[in-house]
């Protein structure tokens, strides 16, 4: 992967068009059946004497005795924390745990996927330590980003934090990882080219700042997914390790563009709705990549709603007098959200328009429209095809694929735009009178 890459210039800082000096300070990203031994090899380069590898009994039987021994192979004196197998949740309590375990290590490993990295990370950084990662599922983008997703307070939240220093991954060993994990990993790639149409959009809406450096990383290796949906169903190493460089790519473009803009939006929303709900009130929820997928499908067809209008046949001052009172919003946010509702209330407010405000963005959208059109054609997917993708992969294209309950998944196509100051497809959905 790093001979891939070399072009991002790892570990450096570079100049963008964008006119803001990018910093990628991952230093290493390497894909292949020897990632093990390079793992090592370079935490005998970079890294320091002693280390805590973190791990569950799933992660650790998958990925087996080579990252560890490797590391031993190298002089390293190594520690393990290994998790039991049952999922559980990166909490801020746990994630500060594993900070306290490796309090004296020069380094941190992470063996696994989401959770697993997310604990690494998070006790790195706040440690001042480096972490390589090690992972054992294409299921998520967070392996190459600056951000961790915790539960804080019963609410899962994002937070900044130092990318890892290194990932290294075994192709052999990401296409054991349950099918499902690998479709859902295809979600969240694909979500990109609804996420990175969101973005766009909001700069030519709202001048909210847009690179399209990050969108661009990517784009070579869009088109090899496109291509492999059977391969990746059939769990074929080379199909799995495209899904993962495809979603390593994407975390460097977090990275670049400095926060989740590129790979989050409302169909991101989506997710983060139904897993609110699940860590307020216990209802099911399903793995994130799966209803990001299903959540793309979404915000890809309301795309395609929202470019065909007429624009003609659009009456902004009617549009932006239906739109709900901000009471009414309040209502249904104390509703849904009780005890974090005014958390949920601040984020709303920080993007939320008056009437004549309302109306003079949708008048914006008319008098931009066609120039939308053509820039948006650069990041959108037909939905149709991304649903074929997710399909052949194996993964969910519906809410009733979805371990959800179908009315909190229906309550979340409406009321996701809600919970983040983050401008997108479903707030302009709205505004337009499409949903």
């Amino acid at each position: 992967m790093s001979e891939k890459l070399g072009w991002h210039s790892l570990g450096t800082t570079f100049e963008c068009a964008c006119g803001v000096t990018h910093k990628l300070p991952i230093e290493a990203c390497h894909t292949g059946t020897d990632a093990a031994d390079r793992m090592a090899d370079f935490a005998r380069a970079r890294c320091g004497t002693t280390c805590l590898v973190i791990s569950d009994e799933n992660t650790r039987a998958a990925a087996g005795d080579r990252p560890v021994a490797a590391l031993t192979n190298v002089g390293k004196h190594v520690s393990e924390k290994v998790y039991p197998g049952e999922p559980f949740e990166a909490t801020e309590e746990l994630a500060k745990t594993v900070a306290e375990l490796g309090a004296g290590v020069d380094f941190f490993v992470a063996i696994g996927t989401g959770t697993l990295c997310d604990l690494a990370k998070y006790a790195g950084d706040k440690l001042g330590r480096p972490v390589l990662l090690y992972p054992t599922a294409a299921s998520m983008n967070g392996y190459t980003s600056a951000i961790v997703a915790l539960k804080v307070r019963g609410l899962k939240r994002t937070q900044p934090c130092k990318p890892a220093l290194g990932v290294f991954s075994d192709p052999e060993v990401v296409a054991t990882a349950p099918q499902r994990m690998t479709a859902a990993g295809v979600g969240d790639f694909l979500s990109k080219a609804s996420s990175s149409a969101d973005w766009r959009a909001s700069n030519i809406l709202r001048g909210c700042y847009y690179c399209p450096r990050p969108t661009e990383f990517s784009e070579d290796i869009q088109k090899k997914i496109l291509a492999a949906g059977p391969r990746i169903r059939a769990n074929e190493p080379e199909a799995i390790s495209l899904v993962l460089d495809g979603l390593l790519l994407t975390g460097f473009g977090m990275v670049v563009a400095g926060s989740s803009a590129p790979a989050s939006g409302g169909e991101h929303l989506i997710s983060h709705y139904l897993d609110m709900k699940h860590a307020l009130y216990h209802t099911e929820n399903d793995l994130h990549g799966a209803q990001v997928g299903v959540g793309t499908i979404y915000a890809l067809g309301l795309w395609e709603k929202v470019l065909a209008l007429d624009p003609e046949s659009l009456d902004p001052e009617a549009l932006a007098s239906s739109h709900p009172s901000e009471d009414a919003i309040r209502v249904w946010i104390e509703e849904d959200w009780g005890p974090v509702a005014p958390e949920v209330l601040v984020q709303w407010r920080e993007k939320s328009l008056d009437r004549q405000a309302l109306k003079a963005e949708i008048e914006r959208f008319i008098e931009k429209q066609w120039e939308m059109r053509e820039l948006l054609s650069r990041d959108l997917l037909p939905s149709a095809q991304v649903a074929q993708l997710i399909q052949d992969a194996g993964g969910a294209i519906t809410a009733e694929g979805l371990t959800v309950p179908i009315e909190e998944y229906r309550k979340a196509e409406r009321f996701a735009r809600y919970l983040r100051n983050r401008f997108t497809i479903l707030d302009l959905a709205a505004e337009l009178g499409v949903v």
